[in-house]
């Protein structure tokens, strides 16, 4: 019986020995899932269990797995600037700049008329932003063409580069322009160099060469017969710059002016409220914009166009073209003169007579739209009975017309209340009489009788005595 007892115990102990050899197996090679669904030693041998009731899952192949895992594309679909992050902004953007090349396209630019008169733009590189602009802004009128004539990297310094006031006289004879816009400065913060030596910035020697050639070049601009617009210079982002610009801005008005020309002082409009230079602000529909480069230089689109803004009122003064050339010339065909009808003819179309409000026969009126004329008094042999005649000679108002509100005689006495009253008493006869007073007195004891009345005015001292 021992022997029996002792040989099942055997038995079972290599049993579950067998058992855990083949879990510590299946546990090696089962995937993550099935190694926190393994089943217990128990659960082995004695079955049981919530893992005895889910089916046993089937081992995949990494092959096979890895074609399950593998994903289907889906057909790309157009992807909306609008669905990205900050695509509202970019499809505004968008909508505003197809907006914006529609109402170009809509503007075209018209063809210039064949008596047009050149205005030719010279200058260093922020000469050529405000050409671009000048070029938009006259785009619509047929009167002014805008030639441009720049050099990015010239200047008044280096005049082995570009030596404009020799060069400007050629240019002037070639393009034959009315009006001549000068731009400089943004490249002549810089040494002078000739005959060997450096003349440092803003020195004596330097300011005598450079205004020099200023003056020669507004006077080669002059003498060539065209009028000269100088453009000063714009404030930069750096302050030691915008010191330079300001004095250079000082050489080019007074060179300008001392040749009958006209100086346009654009600085005001890229500077913020304190003076300071600022890359933004209002543009020409007065909303904010950006006016100027990261450089803190070069200009923006919007830039140009507000440049032009300043520049192109002293142009069109000077070119003499009126309100009325700027509206003729806003038509696809412009009318000419014999199209315009005549000042004769204008002033015959005019048949009634202008009225001035300051006549006081008022043209003749005597009564109120839809009322009765009044009779006429009868006037005096020899006299003139008109409403201006009894006005500015005999001096005597309009006789008032009863219930009208320029009758002012409502209580219907013929003769005005004197303020002198016998005895100086304070109760005297005017509007109201002293019957009334005393009808009106009679329950306070006032006196009833006219005569104890005037005995107790009489009774009262004088104005100015004790």
């Amino acid at each position: 019986m021992a022997d029996t007892t002792h040989a099942r115990r055997t038995r079972a102990l290599l049993s579950a020995i067998l058992a855990l050899a083949v879990v510590g197996a299946e546990a090696a090679h089962a995937p993550p899932v099935e190694a926190q669904q393994r089943r217990g030693l128990l659960d082995m041998l004695f079955g049981g269990g919530r893992n005895e009731m889910q089916p046993t899952p089937q081992r995949v192949q990494p092959q096979q797995q890895r074609r399950q895992v593998k994903k289907v594309r889906k057909p790309r679909k157009a992807t909306t600037q609008a669905s990205r992050p900050g695509g509202a902004k970019a499809a505004t953007a968008g909508a505003a700049a197809g907006a914006g090349a529609a109402a170009a396209a809509a503007l075209a630019p018209v063809e210039k008329s064949e008596t047009a008169r050149t205005v030719l733009v010279v200058g260093d590189f922020m000469a050529g932003s405000l050409a671009k602009g000048l070029e938009a802004a006259v785009s619509q009128n047929r009167e002014i063409r805008v030639v441009s004539k720049v050099d990015g990297s010239s200047g008044l310094v280096r005049d082995d580069h570009f030596d404009w006031p020799a060069a400007i006289g050629e240019v002037v004879v070639k393009e034959k322009p009315a009006v001549v816009v000068v731009m400089l400065g943004a490249n002549d913060r810089q040494a002078i160099r000739e005959a060997g030596s450096s003349l440092a910035l803003r020195t004596g020697e330097w300011n005598a060469r450079y205004t020099a050639r200023v003056e020669a070049l507004a006077s080669a601009v002059r003498a060539g017969g065209a009028s000269l617009v100088w453009v000063g210079a714009l404030p930069f982002g750096v302050d030691r710059a915008n010191e330079d610009m300001v004095y250079f801005n000082d050489l080019y008005r007074t060179a300008a002016l001392k040749v009958g020309g006209e100086y346009v002082d654009v600085w005001g409009g890229f500077t913020d409220a304190n003076g300071a230079f600022t890359a933004s602000g209002p543009d020409m529909a007065g909303q904010t914009a950006r006016l100027r480069n990261s450089d803190g230089i070069t200009l923006t689109g919007a830039g140009s166009d507000k440049l032009a803004y300043f520049v192109e009122k002293p142009v069109t003064r000077v070119l003499g073209l009126s309100v009325d050339d700027l509206v003729a010339s806003l038509g696809p065909q412009q009318l000419s003169a014999a199209d315009l009808p005549s000042v004769g003819e204008l002033a015959s179309t005019t048949t009634t007579p202008p009225v001035s409000f300051s006549d006081p026969s008022l043209d003749g009126g005597d009564s109120l739209l839809g009322g009765t004329a009044p009779t006429a008094p009868a006037a005096k042999p020899g006299a003139d009975a008109s409403p201006r005649a009894k006005l500015v000679v005999a001096g005597a108002p309009h006789d008032p017309t009863e219930g009208r509100a320029d009758q002012f005689n409502w209580t219907g006495r013929g003769g005005a209340v004197s303020p002198v009253t016998r005895d100086n008493a304070i109760v005297y006869r005017g509007s109201t009489t002293l019957d009334e007073l005393r009808r009106q007195s009679k329950d306070a004891g006032a006196p009833e009788s006219a005569g104890a009345a005037d005995a107790a005015a009489r009774s009262l001292p004088a104005t100015g005595q004790p």
